[in-house]
């Protein structure tokens, strides 16, 4: 492990102030600091365990064996003994670090129950099935005959951890294989109860068969009050004669599973008689359990009677027939499911104990001697059988073992040495000597006990931090498990303090990447890495961790070569990794890690990643917005739960399920899929101009892109979601391209247009009409960004279809009203035509040709809605420019006649590029009305001294020329150009305005900025084609200094 403050470590450190800056991060640590504190408190247990472990190996050895060895009872001897050699074999163990965690660990020492075993107790068909198998295997060792009561308790015991830790599962869910494996063990459990049943009556093996043999006596203080489990030799013979023959029937039931029986089962009434059967069987064994603690409870003629074998007879049949039953799905009335679950439950976690803690009561009793000594040995039996279900290693044995030995030896330590006469009295040191290191052994138990109990509920930090950090499901949880285990065993090795500041989830899920061992550790580290990024994306901390991220050549090279993880073993942590670079993409440089473009292209090749079983959740996630889900809790407990006596103890359940359990995982959508994800992180890298370049230079790679714009089949399919994801995720690529500034921005946009199927592709798609509103925005806006390049222009405008779309969408076919189209769609359209129309006169024509519009009036209308006033007018001033021939053979004069006042109107509050055009538009329409017309209007204008310094006051701002509009000092000089030719009196206006002194300003400071009409970032994409600003300069001052004397202000009208 990477040492603290080592290169390119991943650890996220909150200090005060940014845990305030992030609330629900601040929540995640105090989580995981939860956490890290419980793992702390663990492995001080066992690093103090270890401390008196090592202490009590050295005292034994060196003191005990070393100084009073020939002195120590027999008894102590044997007990140091067998103690330094568990604590020698945990030394040895310790070179071997997994090892040691596997067989002496103390985060493994105590796990809950299997979980899929406890899950499977509560499901009708499977549950019965291995429950009962279970039962079989168990009830086989009760009548061996050649097995001691006390090891028929321990055998019994070991049955029930073994397979309760054995991943069964029912007959619906086996392989051929294991079905067959299953059915050969049913045979020999079948033959071997068939054999024990005919040994009942061959007499040399009676006595062994004898059950007052098998089962010892509970000795009263009265005759009568004797446990006796059979008092005749027919009953005897009935008992156990029913008891094994329905073993060897339920077996058989198993292993043919007969349809008949199945059917009979399934039936409306077999269900119901079938689930009394199960009520009556959880009773009937409830009062088993009370006979074996109190046999008085039931007696006959004074002899107490004992119905075992009937009970668990009966038992065993109900389960036979429960295993052939099929689960039922549907019902109308949850609260009934929810009922019968329960009821299988409570059956068979009574039928285990039942089978499995009757000899180990019996055996302790009859040591015992005292009935209260029963019932303490009935609880302590239960006890240490969940207790035994729970230990997972050595740990805990060893550790009883110890505290055990030790504790009974100190007790009689005194009595025991005490009787030695003074002549043979040992050194007076040795029983001080023995009884610290048995006091060091059982501090060392301790410890070890100890600290697994609070390793086992670590379980609630555990889940609470899965369900804080936003991870689902078992992988989730899985990851969280391994932190655990991860940070458990930093502290072990690098000490308690020092982990402080190093243990961390960042840094678990860095050097899991690294791990070379386990698929599992590298998934984890990826679902945790997705986490941390996603949950609260402008954090400080999750603005650290990315920082680390992308620092760290290691960790990031790990995390691209994950992408390439073909394998369908990796699928989830391809997936994952997926997820984690296209979070971090916008700052990564791919230079930096050769072959990222190769990685991030072998996504694009994924195809529909997503299973055949989630498509359709995909479209209704995509739909519903990822609700589906959650919708139905509170209606079921609004509708039914209220309804019964149960709520709410049913409510209470529910709000510890929505608590402790883990989240569930969220159906995969589209947008999961590997070729959406790929594109996702080519956007986001194509943010940076030199990553632009590399992909410049990959040509394979766009062309892949490109190819991935159209729909692959003709007709409608219910693959067409998957379709448009994948094209909508292409086309954000593409015009994330198309956008780029700089000089690299002018050779992707030629490189776009040099390819031979974009346009064509980019034309189908906008054609179908499976795309969605969203879709045609994006390939209307490609369209604009590629029309900047002169030979795209004229492409695009020789489609006819494109610029049909175009039209429809920006004005529609009943002219300016359009209710089809959202507004972001309008404008799109406006600004793809606009660009399509500058210094192209060919497309100006194409769009002024086409059928069904009248363009000019539509666009004068537009010029009074403030959406769509610049674009309208930046259209209007192109095709005023471009063709003037075209609108005079159209009478386009009257509609323009009305647009001049609103312009002139518009003048007054605009400013920077919306003034740039609406100033613009002037010139072009002075040009475009006849002199007359334009002369009175420019007469009747008011405030023609605030027009003026308006005009002027733009000029002098606009000394340095913006990028962003570039054309702003061309179009007033070539307003007041057309408005001195068409009203000389303005002349007087504009010297009285200073306007001299301005023009004369613009041709003391000239700028290449003004010899392009369109710039792309700060590269000029679009040259000026009309003559040069200096001549235009020229003119204005000519024609000012050349008008009329002008009328004195006073006299003229405003």
């Amino acid at each position: 492990m990477a040492t603290a403050g080592g290169a390119g470590e991943v650890s996220v450190l909150i200090s005060g102030a940014a845990a305030v800056d992030a609330a629900p991060g601040g929540e995640l640590q105090h989580r995981e600091q939860t956490l890290n504190s419980f793992v702390r408190v663990v492995a001080f247990g066992e690093w103090a365990g270890n401390a008196f472990g090592a202490l009590a190996f050295l005292w034994a050895t060196g003191v005990l064996l070393g100084g009073f060895c020939s002195d120590l009872e027999p008894l102590d001897f044997w007990s140091a003994m067998v103690i330094i050699f568990i604590e020698a074999f945990r030394i040895f163990s310790r070179d071997y670090k997994l090892d040691n965690l596997s067989l002496f660990g103390t985060t493994k020492a105590l796990r809950w129950i299997n979980v899929s075993f406890a899950r499977m107790l509560g499901r009708p068909q499977e549950g019965n099935e291995v429950v009962l198998f279970m039962g079989l295997l168990i009830d086989l060792v009760t009548w061996l005959p050649v097995v001691a009561p006390m090891s028929m308790g321990i055998l019994q015991a070991a049955l029930l951890i073994l397979m309760s830790k054995m991943k069964l599962r029912g007959a619906s869910q086996l392989t051929s294989q294991s079905r067959r494996r299953r059915r050969l063990l049913l045979w020999a459990v079948l033959v071997a109860f068939l054999i024990v049943y005919a040994l009942w009556f061959i007499g040399p093996t009676k006595r062994l068969l004898d059950p007052s043999q098998i089962v010892p006596f509970i000795k009263g203080k009265a005759d009568h009050h004797r446990y006796s489990f059979y008092d005749t030799k027919a009953f005897s013979i009935a008992t156990a004669s029913a008891e094994i023959l329905t073993m060897v029937v339920a077996a058989l039931l198993l292993i043919s599973r007969p349809p008949i029986v199945a059917n009979l089962t399934n039936t409306p009434w077999g269900r119901c008689l079938l689930s009394l059967a199960k009520v009556i069987s959880v009773l009937i064994l409830a009062f088993g359990s009370v006979l074996v603690i109190w046999p008085p409870a039931l007696t006959t003629g004074g002899h107490v009677v004992d119905p075992n074998s009937f009970i668990i007879s009966f038992t065993t049949l109900v389960l036979s027939l429960g295993s052939l039953q099929s689960p039922l799905q549907n019902t109308d009335n949850p609260s009934s499911l929810s009922v019968g679950r329960w009821i299988d439950v409570i059956l068979h976690i009574l039928f285990l104990c039942y089978m499995t803690v009757e000899i180990p009561i019996l055996v302790l009793s009859d040591l015992l001697g005292a009935r209260l000594f029963a019932y303490l040995a009935a609880g302590l039996s239960f006890i240490l059988l969940v207790a035994v279900l729970l230990i997972e290693n050595f740990l805990i044995p060893a550790a009883v073992i110890q505290v055990v030995l030790s504790s009974l030896r100190i007790q009689r330590l005194h009595s025991d040495y005490h009787r030695l006469s003074k002549e043979d009295s040992p050194s007076p040191n040795m029983l001080p000597a023995i009884e610290v290191f048995y006091v060091l052994a059982i501090c060392q138990g301790s410890f070890y006990i100890t600290a697994s109990i609070i390793g086992l509920f670590s379980f609630f930090p555990r889940r609470m931090l899965v369900r804080q950090s936003k991870l689902r499901g078992q992988q989730g949880a899985k990851a969280i498990d391994l932190y655990y285990e991860s940070a458990y065993l930093t502290c072990m090795e690098i000490g308690l303090f020092s982990t402080r500041k190093t243990v961390s989830l960042a840094r678990f899920a860095k050097e899991s990447l690294s791990s070379k061992t386990s698929d599992r550790i590298q998934l984890a580290g990826v679902l945790i890495l997705d986490s941390l990024l996603h949950e609260n994306k402008e954090t400080k901390s999750s603005q650290h961790l990315r920082t680390k991220i992308i620092r760290s050549n290691k960790t990031l090279s790990t995390l691209i070569c994950m992408l390439g993880w073909e394998d369908v073993r990796h699928r989830d942590t391809r997936l994952t990794a997926a997820r984690v670079i296209a979070n971090i993409a916008d700052r990564l440089t791919v230079a930096e890690i050769p072959g990222t473009l190769k990685m991030v292209s072998s996504l694009l090749d994924a195809g529909n990643d997503l299973p055949a079983d989630q498509e359709a959740s995909a479209q209704i996630a995509s739909c519903s917005g990822g609700n589906a889900g959650s919708q139905h809790t509170d209606g079921q407990l609004g509708r039914h739960d209220k309804q019964g006596g149960c709520y709410w103890v049913r409510r209470y359940w529910q709000r510890m399920k929505d608590k402790w359990s883990i989240l569930e995982e969220l159906p995969l959508t589209h947008q999961d899929s590997l070729p959406i994800l790929g594109m996702a992180i080519l956007e986001k890298l194509a943010h940076d101009p030199d990553n632009c370049a590399e992909i410049s230079r990959a040509t394979y790679l766009i062309s892949k892109i490109i190819g991935l714009i159209s729909y692959t089949t003709d007709s409608k399919s219910s693959n067409d979601e998957q379709q448009r994801a994948v094209i909508c995720a292409s086309l954000n690529f593409v015009r994330r391209l198309a956008s780029t500034g700089e000089n690299i921005g002018v050779e992707l946009r030629q490189q776009l247009c040099n390819n031979f199927f974009l346009l064509n592709n980019l034309e189908c798609v906008l054609e179908d009409s499976r795309s969605s509103p969203e879709i045609m925005k994006l390939v209307i806006d490609t369209l604009t960004k590629l029309a900047l390049d002169e030979d795209a222009r004229k492409e695009i405008g020789s489609c006819k279809v494109t610029i049909s779309k175009l039209m429809h969408a920006f004005i529609g076919k009943d002219g300016a009203s359009n209710n089809y189209y959202d507004q972001s769609l309008r404008m799109a359209a406006g600004e793809a035509l606009a660009n399509l129309t500058i210094e192209s006169p060919a497309n100006c024509l194409v769009i002024l040709e086409e059928p069904g519009y009248e363009l000019i009036k539509d666009l004068k209308d537009m010029l009074c809605e403030d959406e769509y006033k610049y674009v309208a007018a930046s259209l209007l001033q192109n095709i005023c420019t471009h063709a003037k021939d075209k609108l005079w053979h159209q009478d386009a004069g009257n509609h323009l006649s009305s647009a001049f006042p609103i312009v002139m109107k518009n003048i007054k509050f605009e400013e920077g590029k919306h003034l740039e055009v609406l100033i613009g538009i002037i010139s072009q329409i002075c040009d475009m009305i006849p002199e007359p017309s334009i002369h009175d209007q420019l007469q009747l204008q008011t405030n023609k001294s605030e027009l003026v310094q308006k005009l002027v006051g733009a000029l002098n701002s606009n000394r340095k020329p913006s990028p962003e509009y570039p054309r702003m000092r061309r179009v007033i000089v070539e307003m007041t150009i057309s408005i001195v030719k068409l009203c000389p009196r303005y002349a007087t206006i504009l010297r009285e305005g200073r306007m001299m002194e301005a023009l004369t300003k613009i041709e003391m400071t000239p700028s290449k900025v003004e010899n392009y009409r369109v710039f792309y970032g700060n590269i000029g994409v679009v040259l000026e084609s009309g003559p040069s600003l200096t001549a235009l300069v020229a003119t204005a001052k000519r024609l000012i200094h050349s008008a009329a004397p002008p009328l004195n202000l006073e006299t003229m009208p405003d």
